[in-house]
């Protein structure tokens, strides 16, 4: 299995409404396809660069997952017709690195990056 970085882009209407329930549907479209949830929390919310489907913000959702290859394009489907998604993006992580930025966002703390006292990159 590969491990792999999604961040997904969320319609903050409905994230609002209910954010486990937002966080907890993206885990399944997750699981549903073969994989597993190794870490996931709130990036932020931010103002989007252009309107995206009528919405002019987006909450950014960082997930890390375990996932055999194959089932990534599936996966890209799947969430591209999810009312939730608004748009993702999924990236292979270099093994090397998997263990070390997987801890990274499970010790993050989004108080800070809401208070602006962190860059978002977290440097």
């Amino acid at each position: 299995m590969v491990v792999y970085e999604g961040m997904f882009i969320l319609d903050p209407t409905k994230f609002s409404r209910d954010p486990s329930a937002a966080a907890k549907q993206v885990d399944d479209l997750i699981a549903a396809h073969g994989g597993t949830v190794l870490a996931a929390r709130l990036w932020d919310e931010r103002k989007l660069a252009y309107p995206i489907n009528g919405h002019k913000k987006g909450v950014y959702w960082l997930t890390y997952f375990k996932m055999p290859g194959g089932n990534i394009a599936p996966l890209e489907r799947q969430a591209a017709i999810t009312d939730l998604v608004i748009r993702k993006l999924i990236l292979r992580v270099d093994p090397r690195l998997a263990d070390v930025l997987v801890q990274h966002a499970l010790a993050g703390d989004t108080s800070q990056r809401r208070t602006g006292t962190s860059s978002p990159a977290g440097t």
